[in-house]
């Protein structure tokens, strides 16, 4: 039978919450990031927390910022039954800490850009 993992504490969730809003403002900010060494980097300061694990708290923040108005990190696709720590905390860091408000204006102010248009002319 497999082992029994208990509820992410205080400490967990606070580390999570660091590393997924250190790569949304790095996300908004248009710099490039790997979520990989963000994840590994945040497994060694968790509990016996697998990969996964911490893709789903990721997807768990998605849904939280998007319910507060906020977009999430693309390929952190939304995911609800949260647990409330989590919930609490990441609500406490985007009221409090205003980098979240300029760089959210700040992005929203960058001029638009097309994609690059590809042709099949020289595909034969």
């Amino acid at each position: 039978m497999g082992q029994v993992q208990l509820p992410w504490s205080r400490e967990e969730v606070e580390a999570t919450v660091d590393s997924y809003l250190q790569m949304w403002l790095m996300e908004q900010a248009g710099q490039t990031y790997s979520k990989t060494a963000f994840r590994r980097t945040l497994l060694s300061k968790l509990q016996n927390r697998t990969e996964a694990a911490v893709e789903l708290k990721h997807q768990n923040i998605s849904a939280i910022l998007m319910e507060h108005g906020w977009q999430n990190i693309p390929g952190y696709k939304p995911r609800g039954n949260y647990q409330h720590l989590l919930a609490e905390v990441v609500a406490a860091r985007i009221m409090v800490d205003r980098r979240f408000d300029i760089a959210a204006d700040s992005a929203a102010n960058l001029p638009a850009t097309a994609p690059p248009v590809f042709t099949f002319d020289n595909v034969l």
